[in-house]
């Protein structure tokens, strides 16, 4: 009996051996903690939240070396709050950028040049070139494209049949339209006015419109479309308030019946949806039919951050269709030009703000973009408070600097 005690004394001793042995085993992995990737990002949109958090979720699963989460900041205060961060040593390893915003950032030396990394990934070369262009500074590269929109003509299909409305194909037929869709509450139009880049976007889609050369604004076709802009907000048909309203507040508006048509991109069609709003989507009328600025986001490495581990989150999105993901769940258009045209067969909501892509004028083409920018918001402002003319606007753009 007692030889019989030992041996049941020593095989539990052994079996406590060898689950600390065990337990040991399992909690090593965890002794090894990831790398932590921060991204900055503005998305507003459920759709786009999501979109993002699946596609770092995603990368995350995929392996164990880097942990990535992403953080919101402002779409205002973006820019500032990058440049903030890099004065202050606390920028985060990868950006999600608005195009025209990158080349300042670029040359202020924010980015890393990840040329002999992406210089052949299918990412740089399927894109639009519009969209490479912003972030390719002598024959270098500063990130990838994220993804890429425009902006169209989004209208209440049940308001304009109840009547007996046409879908606007030039100003006119749009102003007249306005006028009658202005009931009570509900403006007939609606479009981005704010002192923002959201604002510079919307708004030189009009001027484009007009037939404007887009290497030369300030010229007559400029006047035109603030004229025109004015006669909205004079005959009532578009709130002054529009200077107040980004564009997912323009959605709001829409989706609240406080607006019956409005100028807005692809990302906020998951709203509408949701809401069970009955729209359709056509071109910005004008003399220049289909005329568009392209819009949507590069994504950067920040300088001095986590290169190898941004670059394995870089390569995760585009290797496979991870990123084509992303932008079908965020409604947006891919950069990749077969991706886009492939994005627009599987939704036709899609259509045209795709088929806008091909001609749609890339921002930072234009001559001192960002002097430009200033002057078409805080013209366009002026506008609604009466303190200037079309005529004095476009002067002022023309003498920029």
């Amino acid at each position: 009996m007692r030889k019989r005690g030992y041996a049941v004394i020593l095989l539990c001793l052994t079996l406590l051996c060898a689950c600390g042995r065990n337990e040991k085993i399992k909690e090593q992995p965890q002794s090894e903690k990831a790398q932590e990737l921060v991204i900055w990002a503005y998305y507003e949109t459920q759709a786009q939240k999501d979109g993002l958090d699946r596609l770092i979720r995603d990368f995350n699963q995929s392996q164990t070396e880097y942990a990535a989460s992403w953080e919101y900041v402002p779409m205002t205060g973006f820019t500032r709050g990058l440049s903030s961060a890099y004065t202050e040593n606390e920028l985060p390893d990868m950006a999600i950028i608005d195009n025209p915003d990158m080349p300042a950032l670029i040359r202020m030396g924010l980015f890393e040049d990840i040329t002999e990394q992406v210089q052949d990934w299918d990412a740089i070369r399927d894109s639009h070139p519009s969209v490479v262009s912003t972030l390719e500074l002598d024959g270098r590269y500063y990130g990838i494209p994220f993804n890429c929109n425009t902006t169209a003509l989004i209208y209440n299909s049940a308001l304009l049949e109840k009547n007996k409305l046409e879908v606007p194909s030039s100003w006119e037929e749009l102003r007249e339209a306005a006028k009658k869709l202005t009931q009570g509450e509900q403006k007939g139009f609606v479009m981005c006015g704010l002192a923002s880049e959201q604002g510079a976007f919307q708004i030189l889609s009009w001027i484009l419109a007009a037939g404007e050369d887009p290497q030369q604004l300030g010229g007559e076709a400029t006047e035109e479309a603030f004229s025109f802009l004015s006669s909205l907000l004079e005959d009532g048909s578009m709130s002054g308030n529009c200077i107040n309203l980004t564009q997912t507040d323009l959605a709001l508006e829409f989706i609240e019946g406080r607006a019956a048509m409005m100028q807005n991109g692809p990302w906020v069609l998951p709203m509408l949806d949701e809401a069970g709003i009955p729209y359709e989507i056509a071109s910005i009328p004008g003399k220049t039919p289909g005329a568009a600025v392209v819009g949507g986001e590069n994504i950067g490495i920040l300088k001095g951050k986590n290169v190898q581990g941004s670059l394995a989150f870089l390569r995760f999105c585009v290797e496979g269709e991870e990123l084509t993901d992303f932008c079908r769940e965020a409604s947006v258009l891919p950069a990749s030009v077969s991706a886009a045209k492939e994005s627009a067969r599987e939704n036709d909501k899609m259509e045209v703000f795709e088929s806008q892509m091909e001609k749609a004028v890339v921002r930072t083409s234009i001559p001192r973009w960002n002097s430009v920018s200033q002057k078409l918001t805080d013209g366009f402002y002026q506008l609604v408070t009466g303190e200037t003319t079309p005529r004095e606007i476009a002067d002022s753009i023309k003498s920029v600097d």
